[in-house]
């Protein structure tokens, strides 16, 4: 079972780069009903919405021709975005707010 955290009658926003690139892909993607994940394959940066139920190494290796990648998959908006560091040296008070409340602590 899986559970969509939008809102309902809110679709799920994943950043979208299909094609693939070697930069980060900043543009926005509403996604389908049917699509409550987001996708980011890393070795070329793919990202996308998809079925939270296909995160699976070998679902994804049969859609992209990649010999050897590393994904996350995740259900939040925008979550398969440009990956934080909490380890910056931030010199603003602002952005040392902003960088801390971004970071994820086990």
């Amino acid at each position: 079972m899986s559970v969509s955290l939008s809102p309902a009658g809110l679709s799920l926003q994943c950043y979208s780069c299909p094609d693939g690139s070697s930069s980060s892909c900043e543009v926005k993607q509403e996604c389908q009903q049917s699509e409550d994940g987001c996708l980011k394959i890393i070795k070329r940066t793919y990202t996308s919405c998809m079925r939270y139920a296909d995160c699976d190494y070998k679902i994804l290796a049969a859609r992209y021709p990649l010999p050897d990648f590393d994904f996350s998959c995740c259900q939040s908006d925008l979550c398969n975005g440009k990956e934080k560091s909490c380890l910056l040296v931030v010199f603003s008070l602002q952005r040392i707010y902003l960088n801390a409340a971004q970071c994820a602590y086990p």
